[in-house]
């Protein structure tokens, strides 16, 4: 082969001189260096673009993990990894790192629950080189895991039940009350496990209850606390027995007896009519005669006794009588009469009627929890004259019927103003001593009185006997499964639609001070998480004329100022109050979920919850039971630990 100068390219001569002309030429060094170098040099260059490819798919891959355990464990219940869990999990997977992103290869998160309370995901894919495949490297792997649980560091939860008579109702086929139990018992199994961890770590997750209707039942709690927190002379709208009618009493003294006194029967008789005659039988026809007579006192009295001796035969025919002889006589008899006379001694009373207004009892025994004596009627007497409750009757008289009765616990609030309206705002009046939760009580004005419905009355006469008390609420504590089964079984239905008094003594036994201060802002060294789960079947339901938490209000008037409020301005009072209370307790950082059941979800309703988010419409149990069951996945903070 020739070039076109007519030399040939492959000439050995040439090609030897110019190789030793090389050797012998050190200029030429640095290209030979360099042409070594760029292998080396390409394969770190292509390493590190590899690598980076590398580095951002995982940093992408394992973002995606992190969103996807999250939302894995948001929705875990029953400390399961289910259907509902895994496509979760796997769609925040997928939203978040699609498939082949990157060109990477295809895979299927595995997801697993390592430890109680924990989803765990793990993700192993791979993806291919550019440049590193020049040196047979064709792809690289990337695997990623993350775990993730709720931090549920010391929470405490309120639950505030409407336990009205409506929840005896059936809502598609099962009564409301049950369907309660049921969703309870399913956030006491959601929160179960991380219950025992954090004991397990020195720390606690707790659950107070709040059973309301037309008032609470919290006595044995206040008195528990301290006694002296409840009243010991509360006005009641009540009655007194009037006992204004006096009446004497007289002591007699009996006089000597009287000489013999001789009576003659009218007519000659037989002896053995004689007989009669003179022991003042009945015979023929006579009738005996009185034996005893006079009064009543002050009027002396006196009996007779009767005798007749016919042994000696002068009474019957005696010697002058003027029938001697044959079979009827003439016949006599003798009788001793004593007298009694009277002077007066003393005095008692007799009632003469009942007036019905408000009055003051000294319930200083009741509130203790002890069995009470009242007088149920105004019969019998007393020894002073006066207007008497049925407490002071049973102690003070005698004769008139009585019975016990032990306190059940239900309360009257304290004081409270009755200005407040539905253009009030949200602002509590320092006077609404019942709004204020965490007063502590140092007044008359500012102590709960226990409700005392065997004797509160109506001005109409009518009684409150009947007055609606709902179960005893329990302070926050760490209950078992079969304790809290128990109790919420033992939930029923009773009385009107009072959501503000629900509402208050919630936040009454969350908060961090106040009577109870059962709360603390720590415990463990570690931050308490405060929840309220407000829950009702119904809208508010008042009545001027029942016995409610703040008495009788058409005669107590202590809500809304007037004797005869309607329905709506009444329901629109108490709705105010419950926003009040509702503002104060998300102020005292207490996070508030409420559930309307069955009923409809009023703006109220939606302002008292936390966000939005936290305020729900329930239409069947086992919604209810769902809804309780997510509040229990959303009620911690949730959060990555691996």
């Amino acid at each position: 082969m020739h070039s076109e100068n007519g030399h040939g390219i492959g000439d050995a001569r040439t090609r030897g001189g110019l190789l030793k002309r090389l050797a012998r030429d050190t200029r030429g060094n640095t290209l030979a260096i360099m042409a070594a170098a760029l292998v080396p040099l390409a394969g770190m260059i292509g390493s590190g673009v590899d690598m980076s490819r590398a580095y951002m798919a995982k940093s992408r891959l394992q973002s995606a993990c992190d969103s996807a355990a999250l939302a894995g464990r948001r929705v875990m219940t029953n400390d399961a990894i289910d259907t509902a869990v895994r496509n979760e999990a796997t769609r925040f997977m997928n939203a978040n790192f699609p498939q082949r992103l990157y060109g990477t290869a295809a895979f299927a998160p595995n997801i697993t629950r390592p430890v109680a309370g924990t989803v765990r995901i793990t993700a192993n894919t791979t993806i291919p080189t550019s440049i590193m495949s020049l040196f047979g490297f064709e792809s690289l792997p990337i695997n990623v895991s993350c775990d993730a649980s709720l931090n549920f560091v010391n929470t405490d939860v309120m639950l505030v039940l409407d336990v009205t008579g409506s929840m005896d109702n059936d809502l598609n086929g099962t009564k409301k009350i049950v369907a309660l139990r049921d969703a309870v018992m399913a956030l006491y199994d959601q929160l179960a496990p991380t219950q025992q961890q954090l004991e397990a770590n020195g720390l606690r997750l707790r659950y107070g209850i709040v059973p309301y209707s037309s008032t609470v039942n919290v006595g044995s709690l206040i008195r528990d606390a301290n006694a002296d927190f409840i009243a010991n002379n509360v006005t009641y709208q009540s009655r007194v027995a009037n006992y204004d009618n006096q009446i004497a009493e007289y002591t007699g003294e009996v006089q000597p007896p009287s000489a013999p006194v001789e009576q003659t029967y009218s007519a000659s008789i037989s002896q053995s009519d004689c007989d009669k005659y003179g022991q003042n039988a009945n015979f023929g026809n006579f009738s005996r005669s009185a034996a005893n007579g006079g009064g009543p006192a002050p009027q002396a009295t006196w009996s007779r006794t009767f005798s007749n001796d016919e042994s000696s035969g002068v009474d019957w025919g005696w010697p002058g009588a003027n029938d001697t002889s044959g079979t009827n006589r003439t016949c006599r008899r003798r009788y001793v009469q004593t007298n009694t006379v009277y002077q007066v001694s003393d005095y008692h009373y007799v009632s003469t009627g009942y007036s019905y207004r408000p009055e003051v009892i000294d319930v200083s025994d009741y509130k203790m929890g002890g069995s009470v004596t009242y007088a149920t009627n105004r019969q019998g007497q007393t020894e002073e004259g006066g207007s008497f409750d049925p407490f002071e009757l049973a102690n003070n008289g005698t004769g008139m019927g009585t019975n016990t009765l032990t306190w059940n616990g239900c309360i009257e609030e304290r004081a409270t103003v009755n200005t407040i309206t539905t253009a009030s705002g949200f602002n509590i009046p320092a006077n609404a001593f019942d709004l204020d939760i965490n007063l502590i009580p140092h007044n008359e004005a500012t102590r709960w009185r226990p409700m005392l419905p065997q004797l509160v009355w109506r001005g109409d006469g009518t009684n409150m006997a009947n007055a609606a008390c709902p179960a005893a609420s329990r302070r926050l504590q760490a209950w078992d499964r079969a304790g809290l089964l128990g109790y919420v079984n033992g939930l029923n239905p009773v009385g009107s639609t009072y959501h503000d008094i629900g509402m208050i003594w919630g936040a009454r036994m969350i908060s961090n001070a106040g009577i109870f201060a059962d709360s603390p802002d720590t415990f463990g060294a570690m931050p308490v998480a405060r929840h309220i789960i407000f829950m009702t079947d119904g809208q508010m339901d008042t009545d001027n004329g029942i016995y409610a938490f703040q008495g009788i209000e058409r005669n107590d008037q202590r809500v809304s100022g007037m004797s005869n409020p309607s329905e709506s301005e009444l329901n629109g009072r108490h709705m105010q109050r419950f926003q009040m209370i509702c503002n104060a307790t998300k102020g005292q950082n207490v996070s508030i979920w409420v559930i309307a059941f069955g009923t409809t979800l009023t703006t109220q309703m939606q302002t008292c919850a936390s966000n939005a988010n936290q305020a729900s419409t329930i239409t069947n149990r086992d919604q209810l039971i769902a809804r309780f069951r997510q509040i229990g996945s959303n009620i911690g903070a949730l959060r990555l630990t691996q």
